[in-house]
């Protein structure tokens, strides 16, 4: 606690300068962008977009300025920040620094993944580590209570300048879920990087280009006919016949497979949802694969041609597709876009049933009950009827 003497000395030397009053403070209203109520000595009220509010203080300790969250109003008044604004100051000045009494951002955010990470899929985690190692190249050593939005907002922009919007949005909404988890451990009180995708460029969304039903007895002649290896072939053949994603066809393994049992079991794993999926296999499918079987020995279904250990990569399939002509009018996932659409307009189908077939679980589903083998009858069918229909194509 302050003394009277230096609390009256508080008073004296923020009268100098016009300050804040708490009428001010209580009537400031949130407007469409974050700003603040400047008061005296590096004091500031911040007023996000929300309307929440929270003081900051400004000092700097030799030649750098730093920052600092002092606490929510109006659970801490005005004369409370002041009185906290000074001391903090006044310690600053004696270069006992405030620092160490908040961890480094690396730190918290390698608390919260960690914290995380079990209910994610190796491809996620994978994924959140390349985020945060892109914060890290200028966050890491801070502390976490002194970053502010545009140092937040600049490693964010040199992401989008290479032109990967995407990449910058999730990387953005990480470094925000690890701010939450600062503030809820109380190193922090507010999230500065909560309204900065207004900031960002909008991508231009667009559906994945697919073709027709009649435009594919022509498009599958023309990528036959491709000059491409026996593995790649093979890839476009059971992509379009199992209605998968492609990154699940292509990190396949041969020990998912069941040829005698005419089924394929796909781990939770390498699933989108996290659930374990089961896909028929038809005559044709069974044909394809015994075909694959005979280029390789690996244990992957397509293996990289310089490294067996990875999986070829999609672009090899969509060459073929591009290479055919077909650029911009076919993707790999319009082969699945293609199975959705045609086997749902054949109205022969309970679509509970095709859209298990095609791994989308409903969100007011309880997972625990989900069965990978749920319509499993009816899915053996939808997938000998559609094979009937590639065959239609090909013939």
């Amino acid at each position: 606690m302050l003394g009277k003497f230096t609390q009256k000395l508080i008073h004296q030397l923020w009268v100098i300068d016009m300050p804040l009053t708490d009428t001010e403070c209580r009537k400031a209203q949130p407007k469409d962008k974050q700003y603040r109520l400047s008061d005296s000595h590096g004091l500031s009220l911040i007023i996000t977009t929300k309307g929440q509010k929270y003081w900051n203080v400004r000092v700097t300790v030799h030649g750098e300025r730093k920052s600092e969250s002092l606490g929510p109003y109006p659970d801490l008044s005005l004369k409370k920040a002041r009185e906290l604004a000074y001391e903090l100051k006044h310690r600053y000045s004696r270069s006992v620094l405030h620092e160490d009494l908040k961890p480094y951002f690396k730190e918290v955010a390698e608390d919260w993944f960690n914290n995380q990470k079990e209910t994610w899929s190796s491809k996620h985690i994978s994924n959140v580590r390349a985020s945060l190692d892109e914060l890290y190249i200028a966050l890491a050593n801070k502390r976490i209570n002194q970053i502010q939005a545009p140092e937040i907002l600049q490693i964010i922009k040199k992401i989008e300048a290479r032109g990967s919007l995407e990449i910058a949005k999730r990387t953005l909404s990480r470094c925000g879920m690890v701010m939450k988890y600062a503030i809820a451990h109380g190193y922090r009180y507010d999230n500065p990087a909560g309204d900065l995708v207004c900031a960002l460029k909008n991508k231009r969304v667009k559906n994945l280009a697919s073709l027709t039903a009649s435009e594919m007895p022509e498009f599958l002649r023309k990528i036959r006919a491709y000059p491409s290896d026996a593995q790649t072939h093979h890839a476009n053949i059971l992509i379009m016949l199992t209605g998968v994603r492609v990154s699940e066809l292509l990190q396949a393994r041969w020990e998912e497979f069941d040829l005698e049992g005419r089924k394929w079991d796909i781990p939770e794993e390498r699933m989108k949802n996290r659930l374990p999926h089961r896909v028929p296999l038809t005559e044709m499918m069974i044909a394809e694969l015994q075909a694959l079987r005979l280029t390789h020995n690996q244990e992957l279904l397509f293996p990289h041609r310089l490294n067996n250990k990875e999986s070829m990569r999609s672009e090899s399939i969509l060459a073929v597709i591009k290479r055919s002509g077909y650029a911009g009018r076919m993707t790999t996932h319009g082969f699945r876009s293609l199975f959705s659409t045609v086997v749902n307009e054949s109205n022969l189908f309970n679509p509970d049933a095709i859209e298990r077939q095609l791994a989308h679980v409903p969100q007011n589903r309880i997972r625990s009950a989900y069965n990978r083998a749920q319509y499993w009858d009816e899915r053996v069918k939808i997938m000998e009827w559609y094979e009937k229909k590639v065959k239609e194509w090909i013939s």
